[in-house]
């Protein structure tokens, strides 16, 4: 991995809550695309991206993200994020992905949602 970014990942019940940290940009997007694939490939499909250690996000991520949320709900699933900075929230209130994703202040929030 990108010495600026990691990945890891871990089970709640039915939910693959996957935590992003550091700088998610052109040269590591695939690596969460790549991740979030064989999850599927696997039966996964409700996903948890939490961003709370999130520095910076770029076009191309969040295209992979839009793809794969996309991929998720035609399987039944969803991807919901969580614990996005103020910056990476304006970011996506800027081009209406706050529209498309649904977004929670916490990891907690979140996995609940998944339980209504």
């Amino acid at each position: 991995m990108d010495a600026n970014f990691n990945i890891v990942d871990r089970k709640e019940g039915d939910v693959t809550i996957i935590e992003v940290t550091g700088e998610l940009d052109a040269l590591v997007a695939p690596k969460l695309k790549e991740k979030i694939s064989k999850e599927m490939e696997n039966g996964e499909s409700k996903f948890i991206i939490n961003f709370k250690e999130l520095v910076h996000i770029n076009s191309l991520a969040m295209g992979i993200l839009r793809g794969k949320l996309k991929s998720a709900k035609e399987i039944g699933g969803d991807i919901k994020l969580s614990n996005l900075n103020d910056h990476i929230a304006s970011i996506f209130e800027m081009i209406g992905l706050d529209e498309i994703f649904e977004i929670f202040e916490n990891e907690k929030e979140a996995l609940d949602s998944f339980k209504k």
